[in-house]
């Protein structure tokens, strides 16, 4: 297996590279899987309607991504909370942090 990061400035043409990467390794039989984190649909419009057998394409919402896993930690964790008398975060308290994103990417190809 051989992961690609490609990584950059917004406006610098990642999601570009990064669908025409993806897209070529794929036509050339490799199983691939492309994934993004922009907030809105980026990869769509660069691949069009392309449909290339071996290409996987998903968008990771590392802001989704955290609050199931702090719900979880809770869940978890409930009876220690309770003992030191500690609240649980709702999930509209949790915003993005930094680094989410990457460790989204992270666990998504694990």
């Amino acid at each position: 297996m051989r992961t690609l990061l490609i990584t950059g400035p917004g406006g610098a043409g990642r999601t570009t590279v990064a669908a025409a990467t993806a897209f070529a390794a794929a036509r050339e039989g490799t199983r691939t899987l492309l994934l993004g984190t922009d907030p809105g649909d980026t990869l769509g419009p660069v691949l069009g309607d392309a449909d290339v057998p071996g290409l996987t394409v998903r968008r990771i919402d590392a802001d989704a991504g955290l609050r199931t896993d702090l719900a979880a930690l809770q869940e978890r964790a409930g009876g220690a909370l309770d003992l030191l008398g500690a609240s649980r975060l709702e999930p509209e308290e949790t915003g993005s942090l930094p680094g989410a994103e990457e460790l989204a990417v992270l666990r998504a190809l694990r």
